[in-house]
Order: C-alpha cells, then structure tokens, then sequence
C-alpha cells in the first residue's frame, strides 16, 4: 500500500513509528534507597519519516504544515491525523530528472483528540 501524507503521495524510506515519551519527575529522597518516580501525564505520541519527493515539494509537501490536522496513511492503512511539526529537506541530485528530487525528514504529532482552535 502506498503512503499519502495529507493526500499527497509519498515515498518514505524510514519510518520510526509511534513514539512516546513520558513526563517523569525523580525525586531523591536523601535518608532513603529508592527514587520516587512522579508521573506527570504524556505529551501526544510522535513519529519521524524520512521521504523521497520526485517533484512538487514546494507546492505540494511545504503547504502541508498547516498547524492542523491532516490524514496520513501508511503501508499499514490509515494512521489517523497528524499535524506536522517540521520539515527537513535535502536536495538530492539526480541528472535524469528536470524537476528537484528531496529527500525529507519530517516530525509529525498524532492528533486525534487534541483541541484544535
């Protein structure tokens, strides 16, 4: 199955999944032999690809990077939204070709359940 990141195709090359990072505080108390973990909630899960574009980055992946959520679909059906978080790009040569070719590195935030305003 093809990858679509806000109905725009794209051929990813790595992906990290869905990664979470809790907040977590340690509390060392001084008369005693074990930490005290103090659990603080979670921020939204994140995700890292990295994706080859053929042509049309400027007019069709930067557009992307609304601040809203937009539907992204793996080699494993759809994800949910995202909202994107950053882009990357690094421009890759290639003589065959009379469009740029990138390859880009994206951070992406799920964002099913979050408020947007």
């Amino acid at each position: 199955m093809a990858w679509y990141l806000g109905g725009v195709r794209i051929y990813v090359e790595k992906d990290s999944d869905w990664q979470v990072d809790p907040r977590l505080g340690m509390i060392d108390v001084l008369d005693s032999s074990q930490t005290i973990v103090h659990h603080a909630g979670r921020p939204s899960y994140l995700r890292s690809l990295t994706f080859v574009v053929f042509s049309g980055y400027q007019e069709n992946i930067l557009p992307l990077a609304t601040g809203s959520g937009i539907p992204l679909v793996s080699d494993q059906g759809a994800q949910g939204n995202v909202i994107v978080k950053n882009f990357k790009a690094d421009r890759i040569l290639d003589i065959s070709r009379i469009t740029p070719v990138y390859r880009v590195t994206t951070e992406l935030i799920y964002s099913s359940g979050l408020v947007e305003e």
